[in-house]
């Protein structure tokens, strides 16, 4: 480097996620009009920056990337414990939506915005640079509206299905016909779309369409468009619900009847694979999102190894905050290597051997699929996902010198302790395009207290007018709940 950046960050240990997965124990990296102009050595550092950081040694390295998402669904963060436990995947699933849609005329542009706006502060505090959202309480037409405005001035990027759904699970006030929903979806086009945002059509698995056909007819849609699609291809039922519609084979077989596989899809969880659709989602242009929580919830893990075995890498996500409360990337990231050892317990218990050691998750593999792999999930991989020349300024500045990070042994355990030891207090930095969207633990674009009061408000009013408090526990004075008195 021997030109003037606009930020240079040096004394880093620089993680750089490219096609040589190098790391750079005592580097720097430069940002120049919101892209990396340089990085490497520390001392090939030979430049000067009109903003230079010393790291102190702290991890820089890609942003995270959240792969699958519900933004709107933080208005009900903390519903697990209310729920608990779940048995019956489906039943909670039915439940959820209830309570989902009994909210959802209430959620017009605004309150979306401030509800989202919440969840936004929670993903870049944690060191996400990038996320995923499917939107399908569509009860409330510009509800979509308020969600992505949030991410749009956030500063992330997003990858934003809005998904047209009409089935039985579905109300009539928010049930739509295709021509309808893709209608939407071009207005949302045309309002979000830039180079940090994509918007798309999307499907919320078979369970949410009437008619299977409709489909094809969302497939054709997005190729209409020049779109990419979005599938949500989970299957709780894990096959029974396709035998109950007369269809022999599973779920990914079903999707690629109805032509939903004929172009590059995005395609969410992926649960509950027969063997051979392993193999059909590697000849088919399939980006993998794995939601490793969930995958507790049922006792079914992650067999992360199947996708590997394949050439696979899927991204991480942690899904809504009503799912998984807690939506760190540390967290999802130390899930997805222990819900890979739940599916392989659960597999020799059927008989079959454990994977090969070369298809297990570890610290790296798992950093790479919350970073590198997920920007290909969100189709990104061309703008970011690594710390390379050309590529956008996305990354993040972890600090590793606090307690619950230590001792780190020069360095030695590095990687490990950001996956085993980490939390998203550690994000001390967040850019994307090379502007500062979090320094020092802080947003640097908004008011986080008045983010959180707005968020709460806005909570309290829409429990106050749907009298939703009746269908959750509650812990306020006067009560009791659970053996538990509130005075």
């Amino acid at each position: 480097m021997t030109t003037r950046a606009d930020t240079l960050i040096r004394n880093a240990y620089v993680i750089t996620m490219d096609d040589d997965r190098r790391v750079f124990t005592d580097g720097f990296i430069a940002f120049t009009d919101g892209r990396i102009s340089a990085l490497g050595p520390r001392k090939e550092c030979a430049g000067t920056a009109v903003e230079t950081i010393d790291a102190g040694g702290s991890v820089v390295m890609p942003g995270f990337v959240n792969t699958h998402n519900h933004l709107l669904q933080v208005a009900l963060r903390g519903f697990n414990d209310d729920r608990w436990p779940v048995l019956d995947l489906p039943a909670a699933v039915r439940l959820l939506l209830k309570l989902l849609y009994s909210m959802a005329g209430r959620m017009d542009e605004e309150r979306s915005y401030r509800l989202s706006r919440l969840h936004a502060l929670d993903m870049v505090k944690s060191g996400y640079t990038a996320t995923h959202d499917e939107h399908f309480t569509n009860t409330r037409k510009d509800s979509a509206d308020g969600s992505w405005r949030a991410i749009e001035e956030s500063g992330m990027r997003g990858f934003l299905a809005r998904c047209i759904v009409n089935g039985e699970r579905v109300p009539d006030e928010a049930a739509e016909t295709v021509a309808e929903g893709m209608q939407e979806v071009e207005r949302l086009r045309n309002r979000f779309s830039s180079s940090r945002i994509e918007v798309v059509p999307g499907i919320l698995n078979f369970h949410f369409l009437k008619d299977p056909e409709d489909m094809r007819r969302i497939r054709e849609g997005a190729d209409t468009l020049g779109s990419r699609l979005d599938v949500d291809m989970t299957d709780n039922s894990r096959g029974a619900s396709l035998k109950a519609r007369g269809f022999d084979g599973g779920q990914v077989d079903y999707y690629r009847h109805y032509g939903v596989m004929d172009g590059a899809i995005y395609a969410g969880k992926a649960h509950a694979l027969l063997p051979h659709e392993y193999d059909l989602l590697a000849e088919h242009d399939a980006r993998l999102s794995m939601v490793p929580m969930l995958r507790f919830f049922d006792c079914y893990g992650l067999p992360l190894h199947h996708f590997f075995a394949r050439g696979i890498v899927p991204g991480l996500g942690t899904d809504a905050p009503l799912v998984t409360d807690c939506q760190s990337p540390f967290e999802m990231m130390r899930h997805a290597i222990l819900a890979q050892n739940v599916a392989v317990k659960r597999e020799k218990a059927e008989g079959m051997e454990p994977p090969d050691e070369t298809l297990w998750a570890t610290g790296e593999r798992v950093l790479e699929m919350a970073t590198r792999a997920g920007s290909r999930t969100l189709f990104m991989e061309e703008h970011t996902g690594s710390l390379e020349v050309g590529k956008a300024a996305d990354c993040v500045v972890i600090d590793l010198s606090r307690a619950e990070t230590q001792p780190s042994h020069a360095h030695h355990r590095s990687v490990g302790l950001l996956v085993w030891s980490a939390a998203a207090a550690n994000v001390d930095r967040v850019f994307v395009d090379g502007r500062k969207l979090l320094e020092g633990g802080r947003l640097q674009l908004c008011d986080e207290e008045e983010v959180i009061r707005e968020a709460a408000n806005t909570m309290t009013e829409i429990a106050a007018e749907t009298g939703i408090d009746a269908l959750l526990a509650t812990r306020a004075p006067g009560t009791s709940f659970r053996g538990w008195s509130y005075l």
